[in-house]
């Protein structure tokens, strides 16, 4: 086959073309390896919680967890960037006993303390591991469920308040814990996460094993629902901007099922525009999931016989396998800017792994100033050993298919001259 003179602009244009579209499905996105970062005996049971770099760990007794006088729990903070493991120790230890939920804020950790597990007059404790300042923070009288902090404002989740409501309702303080204001919503709220003024949430108003997902504007006091629970159940959700993930399941009867035969999705609702996607639809049961700008993560049992976890970049719209589950019961992964944290069972001790997303097109812009800081320095616990890597590779065929035709194109072209 010869070309002419005429046709060359228009074969040109359509190698360019074919470049650069193969171009632009090359991913940037690489994992690393899994790292152990914390290892627990069998017994002891871990909660964890990361953000800007740094997380907050907390193990215990479960054995012993309804003996206020014989159990026992400790604290660590732990900062990625360095490796370093701090187990934080304070004058009066038997505040941070039993399982209480955690939050963390850049480089401060927040715990709810409440000596006796079943009194109901609880407050919370913070540390600035920067500053090592401990701060005691009054809080509604309830049994704690719930906790979530982003800068000055803390989300607190309660049930059995004094005033006869053993219902769990939602308290807000924006201003780093000296007041609170109490929302009365119907029924249940649970699992609350925020960001900026959003704060969404777990809500069962329609009746048990239906829950449905709201968010509240703080700022306006304004409450919203996603999704239409006549069509499934809406639960687990986590946000970052304006996105909104959430598990939804179509089948009303799944928690009658086994694990192997749910079919749960990830979807998530733009909140600016009401508008909804499927991320993923794995004909499985999905244990948890959350998100951080353009990577959502979650854990599914696709393959019916073990779980995985897995990663979808927003920015490529491709899905990543990130690592394999050992607990038959699947995991809770968090993701924090470029870390995946998740929690697994290794030769009968629980751990909690990292996995480090490197993406070039990835931009921090968070100005908080706390990234990554480590204001410890308290004795360093020895670290557990990293595992070999695994990493999630671009389309490098398509990148030969081009080079390819552009090499028949220019022989083409070197012919008719």
């Amino acid at each position: 086959m010869k070309f002419t003179t005429s046709q060359l602009p228009g074969i040109l244009s359509l190698i360019l073309l074919l470049l650069s579209l193969c171009t632009f499905t090359v991913s940037a996105l690489e994992l690393s390896g899994e790292k152990t970062i914390f290892a627990a005996d069998g017994a002891e049971y871990l909660n964890y919680v990361i953000d800007s770099g740094n997380m907050f760990i907390s193990e215990f007794d479960i054995n012993k967890y309804f003996d206020k006088n014989d159990r026992w729990s400790r604290l660590y903070f732990y900062n990625i960037s360095t490796d370093k493991l701090t187990e934080l120790t304070f004058e009066d230890m038997s505040d941070a006993k039993g399982h209480h939920p955690l939050a963390i804020s850049g480089n401060t950790v927040y715990w709810v303390v409440n000596p006796d597990l079943r009194s109901y007059d609880p407050d919370i404790r913070s540390y600035d591991t920067a500053s090592k300042s401990l701060r005691k923070l009054s809080v509604p009288q309830s049994y704690p469920d719930g906790l979530a902090v982003e800068g000055k404002t803390i989300v607190y989740t309660g049930r059995n308040f004094p005033d006869g409501d053993e219902e769990p309702d939602i308290c807000i303080s924006t201003d780093a814990g000296a007041n609170f204001k109490r929302y009365r919503l119907p029924v249940h709220q649970v699992n609350a996460k925020i960001n900026g003024n959003i704060v969404v949430f777990d809500d069962s108003r329609y009746g048990l094993m239906r829950e449905s997902v709201h968010y509240l504007d703080i700022n306006t006091g304004e409450f919203h629902q996603i999704g239409d629970e006549t069509k499934g159940i809406y639960y687990y959700p986590d946000i970052s901007g304006s996105n909104v993930v959430y598990i939804f399941d179509p089948d009303f009867d799944s928690y009658l099922k086994d694990r192997y035969n749910v079919n749960q999705e990830v979807h998530m609702t733009d909140i600016s525009t009401n508008t909804t996607s499927v991320i993923a639809s794995p004909n499985a049961q999905i244990t948890s999931l959350a998100i951080d700008k353009d990577h959502i993560v979650w854990c599914d049992n696709r393959n019916k016989s073990n779980y995985k976890l897995y990663l979808y970049n927003l920015k490529d719209n491709k899905e990543y396998s990130v690592a394999e589950i050992n607990d038959i019961n699947g995991a809770d992964v968090r993701i924090s800017k470029n870390t995946i944290v998740w929690a697994d069972g290794v030769d009968n001790k629980g751990v909690i792994k990292i996995v480090t997303i490197r993406d070039e097109n990835y931009v921090d812009d968070d100005i908080s100033g706390n990234s990554g800081s480590d204001g410890t320095d308290d004795t360093e616990s020895p670290q557990p050993q990293q595992t070999s890597p695994q990493t999630a590779s671009g389309e490098t065929v398509c990148i030969i298919a081009s080079v390819g035709i552009a090499l028949i194109a220019w022989a083409g072209y070197r012919r008719i001259n």
